[in-house]
């Protein structure tokens, strides 16, 4: 193996300085900031605030409900539930009593969920509504470890014999017994250590059944940690929650960094409303994963085009010019520089960020898959600096990051502190470090498959600049191997494609030649049926699947001319519905050689 551990000086230590449980820094904020404002909620169209002191009340009444319960230390607890507070009431009564929280995601089926609560042997489940406690319901016979139920929103219809019972009924019992168990409920919060369990986080993995990720509290600590030698938060930062908690990056992000830096988080109501919501909050910090930022871009640009002559002169003048600046000072950022530069930013780029609700942002984050270089150009050019953050959930959803004023287009950063990056003689990238999980609930196996001597093998290619930068170049399972020998990455091919303006979402992968005999180069295309539909009309064609299928490998080509002859596309096969994907975003790549036929429309040799 190769190591290249380099990197650029860092800030000094941050914040408190001792590394402390999420549970003591939750504490901390009740003590010093009982009467400020811990989260904000919609009550109709208004944002109502919650103070810390009120959040420690509702913890406490739950801490004792679990007790009372019969739930032991180490014991998991589950929350199937939209972002909203009672997620994080839960959560942190659930790691007061000494056990483990266990995020369900919202979108699970009744047997996705049997899954993860019975692979996990939860005891109490917190869910959404009546909709998820009847699919929690259905698999019930098959969950002999699961105690209770308790429904967050709503009336509880039926209690089917005390096994569901309401929040607020929880909340009651709780409060009921909390004489008799305040010592067991503090001696538990006192007994929490940075080596407990944190939390088990269900990966939604592209390639496979989900694996139960154990990551401690002293992984959360490092993790908020090293995210402090990158951004200066405080309790007058704002942050918005919006992607699921079941996922340890928007869990990090808002929630345990919330605790940790006092600031109040502000819950959206859907992702439908997520930019009617932007522009309430004005967040100071947000963090989005590609498909967020992809679907905002084409909201400005479709916005842009949409506007009357000479706005729209004016708004593409001032895209130009914002986008010459970017090119010449790339992601380090800066004020508006030049006259012209100056004028468009007064006139058009500075109204575009407060659309967005980006106005008064001073951190902005992309994770979980890399973004599109052209995406992160389109927001620099508006003066919305993207900053992507590299990190499996295995690894605490942090390892490297582009440092603010420092950040280089085509990398995704430098390490955290106290976090070794190695890349291996095949070019996958090895971590080690506080940041690295436990392991995989009850998998041994697994776990030895990928942390090996303390280096937790990401499965991800990729390799190192001479300042001691990260880039990222593709999967290891992703490969693609020619019978010549030749090694090809889809995501080198799939980065040229994606640009296309016919083009929605591709996944490159390999395939078999016309004979059956030679691996070769395909790309599964999902076209803009809107933006083909223009081109036919506009050349007097018609928009039948001929034209499809011949403007996209025409693109497809002419795209492919500057890689390699053998890392051209040979095939490319047009798709009639989206890829299937992750809770984030992610396209299963799994799920395409399962596929039904309708959801092709043909293949182009």
């Amino acid at each position: 193996m190769s190591t290249d551990t380099a990197a650029e000086p860092r800030r000094g230590e941050s914040g408190e300085g001792t590394p402390a449980t999420i549970v003591q820094n939750f504490a901390r904020q009740v003590a010093t900031r009982p009467g400020a404002p811990a989260m904000y909620f919609l009550a109709g169209e208004r944002y109502t605030p919650i103070s810390w002191s009120e959040f420690a009340d509702g913890v406490r009444r739950l801490v004792s409900y679990l007790i009372g319960e019969g739930v032991a230390e180490q014991e998991h607890v589950a929350i199937w539930s939209a972002n909203r507070p009672e997620w994080h009431l839960a959560d942190v009564a659930i790691l007061s009593a000494r056990c483990r929280p266990v995020p369900v995601y919202l979108t699970l089926s009744a047997d996705q969920a049997r899954y993860v609560l019975g692979h996990s042997e939860t005891r109490v489940v917190f869910v959404e509504n009546e909709v998820l406690c009847g699919h929690v319901l259905q698999v019930r016979q098959e969950l002999p470890t699961l105690k209770r139920v308790v429904v967050i929103s709503g009336e509880v219809s039926d209690t089917h014999d005390g096994f569901v019972m309401s929040w607020q009924d929880a909340l009651s019992r709780g409060a009921d017994a909390l004489a008799a168990s305040t010592a067991e409920a503090d001696r538990r919060a006192a007994s929490v250590t940075l080596d407990d369990v944190a939390t088990l986080i269900y990966t939604s993995g592209t390639t496979g059944p989900p694996k139960a990720v154990l990551l401690t509290h002293a992984n959360v600590a490092a993790a908020s940690g090293g995210l402090d030698e990158f951004i200066d938060a405080g309790p007058d930062d704002r942050v918005l929650s919006y992607l699921p908690l079941a996922h340890i990056a928007e869990r990090l992000s808002t929630e345990f960094r919330s605790y940790a830096r006092g600031h109040p988080v502000w819950f959206c109501d859907s992702i439908g409303n997520l930019g009617k919501r932007l522009r309430e909050v004005r967040p100071t910090m947000f963090f989005g994963v590609p498909r967020v930022w992809e679907k905002m871009a084409a909201q400005v640009q479709k916005g842009v085009d949409e506007l009357p002559q000479p706005r729209r002169a004016l708004a593409r003048w001032a895209l130009r010019t914002g986008a010459t600046a970017f090119a010449r000072n790339g992601l380090e950022g800066g004020p508006p520089s030049g006259s012209l530069h100056k004028l468009a930013d007064r006139m058009v780029l500075r109204k575009l960020r407060e659309l967005l609700g980006f106005d008064e942002a001073k951190i902005l984050a992309s994770g979980a898959a890399p973004l599109s270089p052209d995406v992160i150009s389109f927001f620099g050019s508006i003066g919305v600096r993207i900053l992507e953050v590299y990190g499996q959930t295995e690894d605490t959803g942090t390892t490297t990051m582009n440092r603010p004023g420092r950040a280089r287009l085509g990398t995704v950063g430098v390490p955290f502190r106290g976090v070794e990056i190695r890349i291996a003689d095949d070019g996958e990238i090895l971590v080690r470090g506080p940041i690295v999980m436990l392991g995989y609930f009850g998998n041994p196996a697994a776990t030895a498959e990928v942390v090996r001597d303390g280096w937790f093998c990401t499965g991800d290619l990729g390799c190192r600049t001479p300042d001691g930068r990260v880039k990222i170049t593709g999967r290891l399972k992703n490969m693609i191997a020619t019978a010549a020998g030749k090694k090809i990455y889809p995501e080198e091919v799939e980065v040229h494609l994606a640009n296309c303006p016919y083009i929605l979402e591709v996944v490159v992968t390999g395939g078999r030649d016309a004979r059956g005999e030679r691996e070769e180069v395909h790309a599964h295309v999902f076209p803009d049926i809107k933006s083909l539909e223009a081109l036919a009309r506009s050349s007097g064609a018609v928009c039948d699947d001929a034209f499809v299928e011949a403007t996209l490998r025409r693109e497809v080509e002419a795209r492919c001319q500057m890689l390699a002859p053998y890392k051209r596309v040979k095939r490319v096969i047009v798709r009639r519905q989206e890829f299937p994907k992750t809770t984030t975003g992610k396209i299963r790549r799994l799920d395409l050689a399962a596929e039904t036929p309708e959801k092709r429309v043909g293949a182009v040799a």
